[in-house]
């Protein structure tokens, strides 16, 4: 497998250190207001005569988009049917969509300030991209391309997971769909990028519904480079990988993934590990999602087929996993490799899914899927097509926040952020775009999109030595309820 190309991780005490160099301190920049410095001894005019101002800020920049990053891949995937939390170090209010309240989203850390995280990146881009670059000298193209595709990444992921977000200090929300046209426009801006930028450029015109746009976008990044795969990395001691400290670094590991996606877990197993931001994978499925959604199926097959030889591709390791498998309650979950799961009671039973823990497993480093590529391409039916599609991206794009997007769930913006706002109500009665999470009506009630039968395959602990149940059935299948819903902003 080709080495990730990874982002450079700088974190906020790093990224001042060159201006403190010249007694200049930089305060965080509040998300309320994007060029708010109030450290009385530091203006921006201090900041633009300092020496490489720009080069000095863009660590900090880079740092902010690792902790967006990290929130992503831990919120969006508890609230989809990914994961379920059974722990104490999220609140469980994450598992059940229509409960995210705005006061849940106030969480400023880095693991579930998602809302927070991409604010703040916007606002650290844009204090560059207008407050310093204009009158640093030494700024280089090289240096506001990249400036501008993290701000167009925060403008995407405000516009993949949240239905309406403010732009500016007290602002009015504006619509996904505006987030997601200023996201365009930054990555137009941020072409010297790479083939990073295009690809962030293809993803987002999949979320605008534009086929023709991504298709041209996702056919150009793999012109490029063919098996590309950009991760933004974290450090031991000072940002670590949020995903990590849930799956592997606790007693208790509080992310426990559904049983049919088990084999998947754990993603990561280095606190440093990076989290995949653009591969050539979800080049493919974007390119077989638009075909399928304008009738070619042989296109979608091919496609299809593509993305997930290139899964099967990639780099596995092995490693002893301590994990049991545990509920809260200390019930344990499935984990012996005889178990075959269904996805839903009319579905067939699967082997391979589960895997035997504690035990010597198999971990995907960047992709893994349990579809064969070969069966898929053979599919005849569209809805045979659809329903591999939407499991294909669950399972090659696990644990990289874009489930609970694709599932048509929009969280609410922080509670922070509605008080302060003049412009923002949450009247119950005439609420505010973006105040309340968006969630179709064909999510199913409470967590119904995680639970499956019999909940305790298992005799009662301690030690869940007695395997009593071979068989386990998922609820609900949700790739099939997107595919009987059509569910595709490509058909949307």
């Amino acid at each position: 497998m080709k080495n990730l190309h990874t982002g450079e991780l700088g974190g906020r005490g790093q990224w001042l250190r060159p201006l403190l160099a010249m007694t200049v301190v930089l305060a965080a920049c509040d998300f309320l207001d994007p060029t708010n410095v109030e450290n009385p001894r530091t203006t921006d005019e201090d900041l633009a005569e300092a020496k490489n101002p720009t080069a000095s800020l863009l660590p900090g920049i880079r740092a902010q988009f690792a902790r967006m990053t990290g929130s992503q891949s831990v919120v969006a995937e508890v609230v989809s049917d990914n994961f379920s939390i059974h722990g104490t170090g999220l609140q469980k209010s994450w598992d059940f969509p229509r409960d995210v309240s705005p006061s849940l989203m106030n969480s400023d850390g880095v693991s579930t300030g998602l809302y927070w995280n991409a604010q703040e990146l916007k606002a650290l881009a844009t204090f560059v991209l207008e407050e310093i670059a204009p009158g640093d000298e030494t700024a280089t193209a090289d240096h506001l391309a990249e400036a501008h595709y993290y701000r167009g990444m925060a403008y995407l992921v405000l516009g993949e997971n949240f239905s309406a977000a403010p732009v500016e200090a007290d602002g009015t929300p504006v619509s996904a769909d505006a987030l997601l046209d200023l996201a365009v426009t930054e990555f137009g801006e941020a072409a010297g990028f790479g083939i990073r930028a295009t690809a962030a450029l293809a993803r987002t015109h999949r979320l605008r519904g534009d086929a023709a746009a991504a298709t041209a976008a996702a056919t150009a990044a793999l012109a490029g480079d063919d098996d590309f795969a950009f991760a933004q990395e974290y450090d031991a001691t000072s940002i670590s990988n949020p995903p990590w400290s849930f799956l592997v670094s606790r007693a208790l590991q509080e992310m426990q993934p559904l049983p049919r996606l088990d084999f998947l877990d754990p993603k990561y197993l280095d606190r440093s590990q990076g989290i995949v931001v653009a591969k050539a994978e979800e080049m493919h499925l974007i390119l077989a999602e638009a075909a399928l959604a304008g009738g070619v199926a042989t296109t979608a097959q091919t496609e299809l087929r593509n993305a997930i030889l290139l899964a099967q591709s990639r780099d596995t390791d092995t490693f002893d996993d301590e994990d049991p498998r545990t509920n809260g309650d200390l019930t344990c979950r499935p984990r012996d490799a005889t178990i075959e799961v269904r996805a839903d009671p009319t579905s067939p039973y699967r082997g391979g899914l589960v895997l035997t823990r504690p035990g010597v497993v198999t971990q995907h480093e960047m992709s893994g899927t349990s579809l064969d590529g070969d069966s898929v391409a053979a599919l005849p039916t569209a809805d045979e097509l659809w329903h591999a599609l939407h499991l294909a991206r669950q399972e090659i794009l696990f644990l990289e926040g874009r489930r609970m997007s694709d599932l048509g769930i929009r969280l609410p913006i922080m509670l922070d952020e509605i008080d302060a706002n003049i412009n923002i109500s949450s009247d119950s009665e005439n609420p505010d775009p973006g105040t309340a999470p968006v969630v179709p009506a064909y999510i199913p009630a409470g967590d119904n999109m995680d639970l499956y039968t019999p909940p305790l395959p298992y005799s009662a602990p301690p030690g869940c030595t007695d395997l009593l149940e071979t068989q386990i059935t998922m609820l609900v299948d949700m790739n099939r309820v997107l595919t009987d819903n059509m569910v595709s902003p490509f058909l949307n």
